[in-house]
């Protein structure tokens, strides 16, 4: 298994799937086409291959099956998830040994002018497959785990609330979402960085700036679960990336 490749194209579809990240009522086709446009990026370096191909035909489908899914409003963040559990089981076949997928010598080339001009030859080898690994996990943290959280606060049947205890507004739903990306963000610097005291802080931090807000139990219960599994996602991605990185 080419896992080069296989994390250049999860890489580039984690990050076509950012314009999700404030699309709650549903993406568009014009979100569709922008999405499909970005793992189409990695075709001029792969090798012309009966996996080329099958790989150039999954990314046509692709925007078409979106749309089907993302048109499930009530489960949303459900098909999401399962879309890219779906896009998954793809690529892990196509990079498998069964289609040998491999980079072409125009890859080598960027390679080399990366090393050579941009890094003035500092480095004598670049660990790609180290960037692309931590690169995956700030993009899982940011948006994928997001979605993750919001289905399982959906399971547990929790809806967004604000310190009044009536339904929260878009505003301030966006503003509590950008503050958990940022957490998580943290959470997995540090457990990347072995810093686990600095988690605490992090949690301390929120808790003190939203102490006012407390005074509602049911408000402060949804913030302390919304938190902890927040915190238990981010950890939880940081502990893989840095074991492979390890290995």
């Amino acid at each position: 298994m080419n896992y080069m490749i296989f994390l250049t194209l999860l890489n580039l579809i984690l990050i076509s799937r950012l314009r999700l990240l404030f699309k709650d009522g549903g993406a568009n086709r014009k979100d569709a086409l922008i999405m499909a446009v970005f793992p189409c990026l990695v075709l001029p370096f792969l090798q012309i291959s009966l996996g080329w191909f099958l790989l150039l035909i999954w990314l046509a489908v692709y925007p078409w099956l979106f749309l089907l899914f993302e048109s499930r409003a009530v489960k949303l963040n459900r098909s999401r998830m399962l879309l890219l559990m779906l896009h998954v089981v793809v690529l892990v076949i196509l990079v498998s040994p069964l289609f040998n997928l491999q980079l072409n010598s125009l890859a080598d080339g960027i390679e080399h002018f990366i090393i050579d001009v941009l890094l003035l030859n500092r480095v004598e080898e670049l660990n790609f497959m180290s960037i692309q690994l931590v690169l995956f996990g700030f993009l899982l943290v940011i948006n994928e785990t997001n979605i993750l959280l919001r289905y399982l606060l959906n399971v547990f049947r929790l809806k967004p609330i604000s310190e009044k205890g009536a339904e929260t507004d878009q505003k301030e739903y966006n503003t509590g979402r950008l503050i958990g990306i940022l957490e998580r963000i943290f959470v997995f610097i540090f457990v990347l960085l072995g810093q686990y005291a600095a988690i605490g802080f992090i949690l301390a931090a929120k808790g003190v700036a939203r102490f006012q807000d407390f005074k509602s139990r049911t408000f402060a219960e949804y913030v302390l679960i919304g938190t902890l599994l927040s915190t238990l996602l981010a950890m939880a991605v940081g502990y893989f990336v840095k074991a492979v990185l390890v290995i």
